[in-house]
């Protein structure tokens, strides 16, 4: 049996009631790890082919790829509850990511999606951008900072953000930059790498206003494969719920996506939120 996602009445906002509930929503499928193919149903691309049953060392969050369109779980999480909102083909979509797979899906479901990637120079947005050619988009890719986006207040009926707003040394700037693009009753669905037993978010970095980093402790590094390592200033605890909501939404809530006939055994934590 498929499960169904009623976003209005599953998810939680605080530290407190996800404790209660855990020992139900932690419930495992299946146990993925061995080569070769899992069957299921692709929630970016609607293939049912499978995916790769391997994980990489980074876990079933950045793997578990879809045999068809290559879309990892954590990408495949956010395309789910994309499609659990109900919203139609003519929506207008924005995306954090442009030369990617799931930019490559998601265009085929929404003509109107909005793509874009936070890169500098030229010459790496010419590389990104043969890339889209390569795989038959005829379009540049588009730099967006998400702090300032380039879109009219309320354009949006949704906005996703997959590993991008830990990278933002102003993340409440971000948020309150994502509740003005959208409508009112428009959806953002976010992944960031999420700490499940914090109850509180830490600053790990800071930016000076000179451009200097400065870490907290440890400097930590994320992979981008658009090349090298981004700078992490945040890891999210259960305070990120109640920060989306200051920052202009209705309601913000993180959903634990577990469906093993979905390529998502063990589960990703995404952030919902309505405008």
């Amino acid at each position: 049996m498929v499960r169904t996602i009623a976003l209005e009445r599953s998810g939680w906002a605080q530290h407190a009631a996800w404790q209660e509930a855990a020992p139900q929503a932690f419930a495992a499928d299946v146990e993925p790890g061995s080569e070769g193919r899992i069957d299921g149903r692709c929630d970016a691309c609607g293939a049912t082919r499978g995916f790769h049953g391997f994980v990489r060392p980074a876990g079933t969050r950045e793997g578990m790829q879809c045999l068809a369109c290559g879309c990892m779980a954590r990408q495949r999480a956010v395309a789910r509850l994309l499609a659990a909102t109900g919203l139609d083909t003519r929506a207008r979509v924005y995306l954090t990511e442009q030369a990617s797979l799931l930019y490559l899906a998601l265009r085929r479901r929404f003509p109107a999606l909005i793509g874009s990637e936070y890169v500098n120079g030229w010459l790496r947005r010419l590389r990104l951008t043969v890339w889209l050619w390569r795989q038959r988009v005829y379009c540049r890719v588009r730099r967006e900072d998400v702090t300032r986006l380039g879109v009219a207040n309320g354009a949006l009926d949704a906005a996703l953000s997959l590993d991008v707003l830990e990278h933002v040394p102003d993340a409440d700037a971000a948020f309150h930059e994502l509740a003005r693009v959208l409508r009112p009753g428009g959806y953002l669905i976010a992944t960031v790498p999420f700490y499940q037993d914090a109850p509180d978010s830490e600053r790990i970095a800071s930016l000076e206003p000179e451009g200097t980093v400065i870490h907290h402790g440890a400097p930590e590094f994320h992979g981008d494969p658009l090349g090298g390592g981004v700078v992490c200033f945040h890891h999210f605890g259960w305070d990120l719920p109640a920060r989306v909501v200051e920052a202009g939404f209705l309601q913000a809530k993180m959903h634990y996506v577990q469906d093993a006939t979905r390529g998502l055994p063990r589960g990703i934590w995404v952030l919902v939120a309505r405008r």
